[in-house]
Formats: structure tokens, C-alpha cells, sequence
């Protein structure tokens, strides 16, 4: 990239801010995953960046960032004018990857021209700096803050190299993915329909019953996971997913003859707003299956902090009642015993030992009541 052309001349000069990121992955893949993140990261703060030559940083419908590309996309500059009330100088902010020999590839992110920009602002460098974006830091790093983002990296919303790892084979999953498979005896007429459903394992492994599936996660991430993972069920039309929330599920009414949720139920914000959508995806007799860890395990080796303190847990009839509540009929717990479907998911008998007995985990098993004789359409004879 010919940096000069995007701000000269402030981009010959040295860098105001430097970062640097080592990471044992290639370039390419290092880079698409950061600029994911990054992307996910300013939509919730706000933003929107456009990652193509000449693309927006934009603020609502305020534009003050231009992107430039540099050579095999591996270098970006972003030109940044923030300052709209008054003749503003540019930043550069750059970000760059390159491959090493000991660790694969390292991103360098590179501002330069901040502190002119801010003079322009009537402040100064050292004033923003502590003002502004070391409590910016800080606060982030604060044990509020922190553990809501590691949740959410490792659970509400997963991303991350780590996440990818974790949840295209998610080994602690797998018990209750088994039972569940168990209890719904899917078939090739089932239209099943998944609410958060990670990296795809159980749909790959319901799949193999002949059913079609949709899947619904509010994980980006995890979206183009699970679409990587069953390709060929997606190009073959038998499995749509899509990006959205739980509560506000993007699938038909009265489409699917059975609904699972085997991760996710613990972390909705509102659990009934969300069964009441998953009963509106229903046919009619359809059938519900939910599996979710019990109080039990809050603060334990399978539950601890800061998943203790931010996951809900159910006792038992509690569970029963948001389904009764939501309109689900022949609802039903079970408090299963799981080390036979760890055993039969083939787990190492260190792993399998963690499911010994009864009484951390719940299924929940329901359905959508059958159409009454007054509801059905009435005929001319």
C-alpha cells in the first residue's frame, strides 16, 4: 500500500501508537479473523466499517474514516477525520500482517497524526490519552466488563480461534446432544429447527436421520462455522441457518415438527419471550426439547465464574412452569443420567467421569398443543 497516498504526509512519520499481535496461524487467516471481530465489535459499539477500497468508517450517517487497501489485501489503512466542527488534520490508523518463521504471522496496528487531531479539537495528545482512553482501557479490563465479554466470547456469542476449536467438536456437548437425539427419534419427515446452535455439531449429527434442519445463533462466528462444517447439507437445501436472536426468531410460523435448544437456554435474557417464539415456529403436536445445566452446578468446576454469576439456572419445576406458562402442553423433566451417552460419544474416561451420576443437568421435553376440530379449515360438502 502506498501509505503516502492515504495521508501524506503523516504517514512517513513515526507512529503515535503501536500494537503488535503474534499469532500461529497463517496471515490470511489471522487477518479475516481479526477484521470479523473487529467488524462485530464496532457494530456494537456503533460503528460500521467497510472493508473495501474506498469504504466508510462511519458513525450513524456520519462518515469520517476512508479505507485504503494495500498489496493481497494484507495491509489497511484507514484516513480518519473525526473532527466535524472545525478544519481537521487526518489520523492514520493502519493495520498489517505479515508472516514470521517462529510464530506463523504478527499484526501491527499503527496510529499516526492523533495528536494534531486532537490539537485541532483544542486538546492535546497527553490530555485524551489520560482522560479518555487509558479509563477507556481500564474500564474494559475491570472485573464487570471482563468477565461480560469473556462470556459472551466463550458462550453467549462465541468467537475467537479458541471458540472455533471449542465448538466445532465441543466434547462436553455431546452427552446431552446424544440424549436428545435419543428422546426425538427424529426421521426423514421431521423439519427440525435449532435455536442456538454453536458450530453446527448437533444439526450435523441429527442430519444423518434424513430430516431437513434450520439453525438460528446470534454468533457471526458461529454462523460461518456451522456453514463450514455442514456444506454439503446447505448446498444440498436441506439445512438453512440464519444470523438472529432467540427471541426474535428470522424462521415461518408453524413450520417445524420439532425445536431444540442443547447449549444456549441458559443465556437468554428473556427465556419466555424466547419459548414463545420457538412455540410460533411449531406445528401444531410439534415438539420441544431443552437441555439445561441445573443450579446444582452453579460455581462448580462445570459452572464457574464468571458463567456462575451470569447464567441462569433452573430448578426442575421452575423449568416446567416458563414452558406451561408459554403455552406448551405435555411438558415434562428429566434429570438423566448421562455417562452411558458419554460413554457412547466416545469420550475419554477422564471426560466421561465428569457425568457420574444425577442432578447437574435437565431436559425439558413439551409440545406445541394439536390443532382443535374448531381451528381446523372447515370444508363444503
Amino acid at each position: 500500500m502506498d501509505a503516502a497516498s492515504v495521508a501524506d504526509p503523516i504517514a512517513g512519520s513515526p507512529p503515535d501508537l503501536v500494537l503488535r499481535f503474534p499469532a500461529e496461524r497463517s496471515p490470511e487467516q489471522f487477518l479475516s479473523q481479526f477484521l470479523r471481530q473487529l467488524a462485530d465489535g464496532l457494530g456494537r459499539a456503533g460503528l460500521r466499517l467497510e472493508l473495501r477500497e474506498g469504504g466508510a468508517l462511519s458513525e450513524g450517517d456520519t462518515r469520517f474514516g476512508s479505507v485504503v487497501l494495500g498489496p493481497e489485501n494484507r495491509e489497511i489503512g484507514v484516513e480518519i477525520r473525526p473532527v466535524n466542527w472545525a478544519e481537521s488534520p487526518p489520523a492514520l490508523l493502519s493495520l498489517r500482517v505479515e508472516p514470521t518463521a517462529r510464530t506463523g504471522s504478527e499484526l501491527t496496528i499503527e496510529v499516526r497524526g492523533w495528536p494534531k487531531v486532537l490539537e485541532a479539537a483544542g486538546g492535546t495528545f497527553e490530555e485524551w490519552t489520560a482522560a479518555a482512553l487509558l479509563p477507556a482501557v481500564l474500564r474494559e479490563l475491570a472485573p464487570g466488563p471482563l468477565g461480560e465479554w469473556v462470556m459472551d466470547q466463550q458462550a453467549r456469542r462465541p468467537a475467537g480461534a479458541a471458540a472455533v476449536e471449542t465448538y466445532r467438536d465441543p466434547t462436553y456437548h455431546w452427552p446431552g446432544f446424544l440424549l436428545i437425539r435419543d428422546r426425538l427419534r427424529l426421521t426423514p419427515n421431521d423439519r427440525l429447527l435449532e435455536v442456538g446452535f454453536g458450530g453446527g455439531a448437533f444439526l450435523k449429527r441429527a442430519l444423518e436421520s434424513g430430516c431437513s434442519a434450520s439453525g438460528v445463533d446470534h454468533s457471526p462466528e458461529m454462523v460461518r462455522l456451522a456453514g463450514v462444517e455442514n456444506r454439503a447439507a446447505v448446498e444440498a437445501g436441506r439445512l438453512r441457518l440464519f444470523e438472529g436472536d432467540a427471541g426474535a426468531l428470522p424462521v415461518p410460523g408453524d413450520a417445524f415438527t420439532a425445536c431444540v435448544c442443547p447449549i444456549a437456554f441458559s443465556f437468554f435474557p428473556d427465556p419466555s419471550a424466547s419459548l414463545g417464539k420457538m412455540l410460533r415456529a411449531l406445528r401444531p403436536d410439534g415438539r420441544l426439547a431443552l437441555f439445561v445445566e441445573t443450579a446444582a452446578l452453579r460455581g462448580s468446576p462445570a459452572s464457574p465464574e464468571p458463567f456462575a454469576s451470569r447464567s441462569r439456572f433452573y430448578e426442575p419445576g421452575e423449568l416446567a412452569e416458563l414452558a406451561r406458562s408459554a403455552g406448551f402442553t405435555d411438558v415434562r423433566v428429566e434429570e438423566p443420567a448421562l455417562l452411558p451417552y458419554a460413554r457412547a460419544a466416545h469420550l475419554p474416561q477422564e471426560v466421561a467421569s465428569a457425568f457420574e451420576g444425577t442432578g447437574g443437568a435437565m431436559l425439558l421435553l413439551a409440545r406445541k398443543p394439536r390443532a382443535r376440530s374448531e381451528d381446523l379449515p372447515r370444508t363444503e360438502h
